[in-house]
């Protein structure tokens, strides 16, 4: 199956084409054909398997070229630049807007006023425009949610519900999501008047099933910075994400890594940070200049980075879920990559509730006694 076989015009294609996109990933040959219809969609799909590209591109497809026509809801700032990214790589028959707080909004006010086709943004901002009488809903012919499940994590729900209730034209509705739950299926059965295809495209793996998932069992707490950094030397990691628990300890441990001599260029994602300092770090980590990344799971909600070869946990997550949220950061689009976790003694239950969610059994690997020392960087 090609794009041209979708229903996707020449035009777009060799746009495609010059990215080197020449085949559909299964959520793209599912969700296109039946966008490209009319029909409203939810759509159950994992993290990194090209879901951004599945509903921008048939909606650019059949744009009209009216204001505000499709509107696009997010949990984050990062992944509205992402969405914002992906439809600007399609061409510039069209204008759109990333919209988010943290920054100024005159500036988007004014560009808004100039007139943009598509508009992708978290909710917040996007009510304190209409509420202002700047962004107007009255042309909308597609909606999106776009990873659902972060938006009801986040607490969005109640904003959602509100946006939508504002909406009275006959739009088309699509939501994408890893996860429904109970409340999401009632959203979109209401929104859609139980008219939609359902797409479960997650249903074979909880998890990414080309990950190769390993645990390290340590006795002590006093060990674990030790250990993680014998862990380092045995993996090489060349591009990676270091999960942390808190806030706390993500500062300490991106502090920790740099005051050493290292091979690691380390940066830290915080909430803590302005969005000028979070976006320039998130550029140096796409542009390879941060080869490290520490975060929390709430920092790291809606990155979508490509070609990351480890996600290390070095605290066990206490949820199951925020596991598998974690461990999808790589092996996206047919990679493969390392998730590894580091599990004091105390924290083995977790372990084993993460086990029983993912109905699979992580492998333990073991540090040589020899290897006990303290060690120091250079690894290589």
């Amino acid at each position: 199956m090609n794009f041209k076989e979708l229903g996707i015009n020449d035009t777009y294609i060799d746009t495609l084409s010059k990215q080197k996109i020449t085949t559909p990933t299964p959520v793209q040959e599912k969700s296109i054909p039946l966008i490209l219809q009319g029909k409203h969609l939810m759509v159950q799909s994992k993290t990194g398997t090209g879901k951004t590209l599945a509903f921008t591109l048939p909606i650019v497809e059949k744009l009209k070229g009216i204001k505000n026509e499709a509107l696009i809801l997010v949990p984050t700032r990062e992944l509205a630049k992402q969405v914002q990214e992906v439809v600007e790589s399609l061409g510039n028959d069209f204008k759109s807007i990333p919209i988010y707080g943290g920054v100024s909004i005159n500036n988007q006010i004014e560009y808004l006023k100039k007139g943009v086709q598509i508009i992708c943004g978290t909710p917040g901002r996007i009510i304190d425009l209409y509420k202002r009488r700047v962004l107007d809903f009255s042309n909308i012919r597609f909606v999106v949610l776009d990873e659902a499940d972060r938006l009801w994590d986040m607490g969005f729900s109640p904003d959602i519900k509100y946006i939508l209730n504002q909406i009275k034209t006959n739009y088309q509705f699509l939501l994408f999501s890893a996860t429904l739950d109970p409340d999401i299926r009632d959203l979109v059965k209401k929104h859609s008047k139980n008219d939609f295809k359902f797409l479960n495209l997650s249903r074979d793996d909880l998890t990414v099933g080309s990950t190769r998932q390993y645990y390290y069992l340590i006795d002590r707490f006093e060990q674990k910075f030790n250990s993680f950094l014998q862990v380092l030397r045995k993996e090489k990691p060349k591009f990676s994400l270091i999960f942390t628990n808190t806030k706390r300890t993500a500062s300490w441990l991106a502090q920790k890594l740099n005051s050493m001599n290292n091979d690691f260029r380390v940066g830290l994602i915080s909430g803590d940070l302005s969005q000028f300092k979070r976006e320039k770090i998130l550029s140096e980590f796409k542009d390879r200049k941060v080869n490290m990344l520490i975060a929390t799971d709430v920092a790291a909600r809606g990155l979508d980075i490509d070609n990351i070869t480890h996600v290390f946990n070095y605290d066990v997550p206490k949820f199951p879920e925020n596991y598998v949220h974690r461990i999808g950061r790589t092996s996206r689009m047919n990679k493969k990559g390392v998730a590894i976790t580091i599990c004091l003694k105390d924290e083995y239950e977790y372990l084993c509730h993460i086990e029983g969610f993912i109905d699979k059994e992580l492998k333990k690997k073991t540090l040589y006694r020899q290897e006990q020392k303290q060690l120091r960087f250079p690894f290589y």
